[in-house]
């Protein structure tokens, strides 16, 4: 019997707008410029152009996140900021650090919307009496996106997040899964991940013991040597799936 489910937030509870081809790099643009032509106006000197200042910008996140999912290093929007700075040398404030990572979420925030389901499943499994965790791998500050979980009416149903750039333990790793899973009182046998990216969520989830629903992606296909306990084409699916398998409690076992 599932007692817990955890969830991956974007690409799976939230979906982000994709301009262009829908690449990570286009979607990381937007707020990269949006950061290089805060620090401008607010009379930082930077030499470079702001295409160079884009590319060297991604490809230190780039490095920066396949270090953090590695379990090599934490990384946090606040810290690949003042790296980048400091390639021009510029040393940021606190103040000017955090307003400067406000400024470079905010277009990458606008547009963001539920995914399909989303809102009712997690309603559907608070009512069974299911508990309900989140994890999500980002460098923004958790604030940020319980703001924008607030607001699409998800976060009255989370009862426990880890946002990775605050923990500083990343997917795949282990001990993030069973961190939150601790939180909940739920053992890993009796637990369920639903996540889009097949090598951070599934393999991870599978990694700690738990059971794992891939959200099917376009971004991330799943690869032959991970194979998820269950395919979902969105969040909507999971309750009549779980239902169908007799993993759920009865509704008036809700508590």
């Amino acid at each position: 019997m599932i007692r817990a489910v955890v969830f991956d937030m974007g690409g799976t509870l939230l979906r982000y707008p994709r301009p262009g081809n829908g690449t990570w790099r286009e979607f990381e643009e937007r707020g990269i410029r949006r950061l290089y032509r805060y620090l401008v106006t607010q009379g930082h000197p930077i030499a470079a152009e702001e295409e160079t200042f884009v590319a060297r910008m991604f490809e230190r996140l780039a490095q920066g996140w396949e270090q953090a999912t590695g379990g090599r290093i934490n990384l946090r929007a606040m810290d690949w900021i003042a790296a980048g700075a400091a390639d021009h040398d510029l040393t940021l404030s606190d103040g000017a650090l955090i307003e400067a990572v406000r400024h470079y979420a905010r277009p990458l925030r606008d547009g963001v919307t539920a995914m399909p389901g989303a809102a009712a499943t997690l309603a559907a499994l608070r009512a069974r009496g299911v508990r309900i965790g989140l994890i999500s791998n980002t460098i923004w500050p958790g604030d940020l996106h319980r703001e924008d979980l607030i607001a699409l009416g998800l976060w009255q149903y989370i009862e426990y997040a880890v946002f990775s750039g605050d923990f500083g333990i990343w997917k795949p790793h282990p001990q993030v899964f069973l961190h939150v899973l601790d939180h909940l009182g739920v053992n890993p046998v009796d637990a369920v991940f639903v996540g889009d990216n097949p090598k951070e969520d599934v393999r991870g989830a599978q990694q700690a013991g738990m059971r794992a629903l891939w959200v099917r992606s376009l971004e991330f296909p799943l690869p032959p040597d991970i194979l998820p306990d269950a395919v979902v084409e969105n969040p909507g699916e999971i309750v009549p799936l779980l239902d169908a398998a007799s993993e759920l409690p009865p509704l008036q076992q809700a508590q």
